[in-house]
């Protein structure tokens, strides 16, 4: 045996370095856990999560209910871990952080090892993961699904199996009833199996029809109410947005995260590493396997936005956070861009990752420091400390009262009834002053004094007939900003 035999071989440490950027994930999202306070869509989800279990089972046919599952799958957890806001909000978290290694695994499959883990890096300092992955809601489970769905995809495709076809078929049916708009993850798997290689490609289409076929299954009950809503005249409360501006949203958004600078001179390194990864990088090395990654990753970033455009052609459906599974697709993108900078000069390729980083992490940052989301946590401390028996809280909108009471209430109960309050009037179809007058004298009654609580108000009372009643009928002593919360205190006249 020669001395190279003999010598030890040395531990390969970078197989460690997917664990050690999912411990970075968790690191990055827990620390920020509980830096804003919690919105209304998050109190939302406590509440659906705690209602009776026959209701809540009940979302999973009732036309508009949006992400069932994920509020059932919270149910057992706050039952053990309570409803404070860390715990609200730490299944996310760690949704989030499963994301990192598995996100690797699937680009590892589709390119190699190293674009993976760069990959895998960009989504763990990612702002617009990290934020969702601090938010009481289904998008950090959204990004475990989608991207699961699609490496089973892959597995599918090049190995088949009964098992595989059948889990994919689970995980996919699964993440149906987890966002409804995660049903755009078929046609994207349908292009994607017929991309990917197979030894034998005559079973394998009829496996892939029979896949296709069987999906229609657990899609029945959401498609029964979804076309009539499609086709009838229902209000989505979203705007119609151009095709353009859907593109330029998520680009801005998938960079850096939800205060995103639009400015393309901000988005520069990002746009070059992704036309880089789009171009350049499939020209490189075995040109037509690389050819056919870029098209999947293509495929899985620009048909859901394409698709959504499409609809809300008919009904406008578009918010930025419904598409946050295509994110992974634009993060692999970036690395392979990266990649490929760097094999045409090196510096170029370390400078344009350095960028993104460097934007990563001061997206990550700003996000954990500026007050973004309604500020109730501020705003029912300042009212507790001060508010005096026999005074009562006027909420605008109404639907404020259960974050503020969730914060006010010490059981963070958000259907607490300890505070008596009022909602106020919704005025914006065309509500008179005197009948306003009438409401909230009658909601006040005897009370010396009203705290109007004010968020989004001009959902519900754009014209402020509510807050121009209380000033007629007393003298604001008390005013109080936060972030997208306003608090007013209104001593009201005898």
């Amino acid at each position: 045996m020669d001395a190279q035999a003999r010598r030890p071989r040395r531990p390969d440490w970078t197989a460690w370095l997917p664990l050690g950027l999912a411990l970075l994930a968790f690191a990055v999202r827990a620390a920020g856990l509980t830096a804003q306070s919690l919105w209304r869509d998050e109190v939302d989800a406590l509440m659906f999560a705690t209602r009776p279990l026959p209701e809540l089972l009940d979302m999973f046919r009732r036309p508009g209910d949006n992400g069932p599952l994920f509020f059932l799958a919270l149910r057992p957890w706050l039952a053990a871990a309570g409803h404070s806001e860390f715990g609200l909000r730490f299944p996310s978290a760690a949704l989030g952080t499963l994301a990192v290694p598995l996100y690797y695994v699937l680009v590892a499959r589709l390119t190699d090892r190293r674009v993976a883990l760069l990959a895998a890096l960009l989504l763990t300092l990612a702002p617009y993961h990290t934020w969702y992955s601090q938010e009481a809601k289904m998008y950090a489970a959204l990004t475990v699904l989608t991207p699961a769905a699609l490496l089973l995809t892959v597995e599918a495709a090049r190995r088949g199996g009964l098992w595989r076809w059948a889990l994919l078929y689970v995980i996919t049916s699964l993440s149906f009833y987890t966002h409804l708009l995660a049903a755009l993850i078929v046609p994207v798997q349908a292009i994607w199996l017929a991309l990917l290689p197979a030894s034998n490609r005559g079973r394998r289409w009829l496996a892939i029809a029979g896949y296709l076929a069987a999906l229609f299954l657990p899609y029945l009950p959401l498609a029964a109410w979804q076309v009539g809503m499609w086709l009838g005249p229902f209000e989505t409360g979203h705007p119609f947005v151009p095709l353009g501006n859907i593109l330029r949203t998520l680009a801005a958004a998938f960079s850096v995260g939800v205060l995103a600078d639009r400015q393309w001179a901000v988005l520069l390194p990002y746009m070059l590493a992704l036309v880089a990864g789009a171009l350049l990088w499939a020209g490189q090395g075995e040109r037509r396997a690389r050819r056919r990654t870029v098209g999947l990753l293509l495929t899985w970033l620009l048909l859901p936005p394409l698709l959504v455009f499409g609809v809300s052609l008919g009904m406008p459906i578009f918010t930025e956070r419904y598409l946050i599974w295509c994110l992974p697709a634009y993060l692999a993108l970036l690395a392979l861009g990266v990649v490929a900078l760097a094999q045409l000069w090196r510096p170029m390729g370390l400078a344009t990752l350095l960028a993104v980083l460097a934007l990563d992490l001061s997206g990550v940052a700003q996000q954990a420091l500026r007050p973004i989301k309604s500020d109730f946590r501020a705003a029912a401390a300042y009212v507790r400390q001060q508010i005096q028996p026999g005074e009562r809280l006027v909420y605008q909108i109404p639907y404020i009262r259960y974050t503020f009471t969730y914060y006010y209430d010490p059981q963070h109960d958000p259907r607490a009834t300890s505070a008596a309050w009022l909602d106020g009037p919704y005025t914006n179809q065309g509500m008179t002053e005197a009948e306003v007058a009438a409401w909230m004298a009658q909601g006040l009654g005897d009370a010396s004094a009203a705290w109007l609580i004010a968020s989004e108000a001009s959902m519900w009372d754009a014209r402020g007939l509510s807050e121009r009643w209380l000033a007629e009928q007393g003298a604001a002593t008390a005013h109080q900003e936060f972030s997208r919360v306003a608090v007013t205190r209104y001593e009201l006249r005898p």
